[in-house]
């Protein structure tokens, strides 16, 4: 009788001890499982997006229709999707009509939190000299690009730290009648 008696009792420490080395394994698993969808998610360093948000003419001045001056106003954003701050350096916007440099801006460093947009305002000064209208897409009408470049590092957790560099080349067109920027395209 004695046998009978422990058999069911050996075998019921053995079901238990089983039971809790599944649960072991199985939460090891879950944790695993869970720091990798961390890694994967949160510590990837995603690419900054720059772009020229908006621009609006202000004083412009032509001179015998063969040059002219003119203040842009314009919105630069910067987009930080990671799950870190971005602090980028000292950055340069040239504005140029046909590869000949028209103008341009610079833009002091700065800090762009956690998955949030900067928005930086500025004011260029442009000075362009024309030879013909017929050359630029008829009377009145010019088209202008912008490029500019921002280097800066993404900090997450205080612990990583990655290079990042945002690149902006946008084109519009100034409308000299009107005195109005149409079809502002960035990529």
């Amino acid at each position: 009788m004695t046998s009978q008696t422990r058999t069911p009792d050996v075998d019921f420490k053995r079901r238990r001890k089983a039971r809790w080395w599944s649960y072991i394994i199985g939460g090891v698993i879950f944790q695993i499982f869970i720091i990798l969808v961390f890694l994967y998610i949160i510590l990837r360093v995603r690419s900054i997006k720059l772009r020229l948000h908006s621009a609006e003419l202000q004083n412009l001045k032509t001179s015998n229709q063969s040059s002219f001056t003119m203040f842009l106003h314009t919105q630069v954003t910067i987009m930080n999707s990671n799950f870190g701050h971005y602090k980028f350096d000292n950055s340069t916007i040239v504005l140029a009509y046909r590869g000949t440099h028209v103008g341009e801006v610079g833009f002091g460093n700065g800090y762009v939190k956690a998955r949030s947009v900067k928005k930086i305002d500025m004011v260029v000064a442009v000075a362009v000299g024309l030879k013909t209208w017929s050359d630029h897409g008829g009377p009145g009408r010019i088209t202008l690009a912008a490029k500019a470049h921002v280097t800066g590092k993404v900090h997450i957790l205080k612990v990583i730290r990655r290079r990042k560099l945002a690149e902006m080349n946008c084109t519009m067109d100034v409308d000299i009648k009107t005195q109005a920027i149409d079809n502002l395209h960035c990529w």
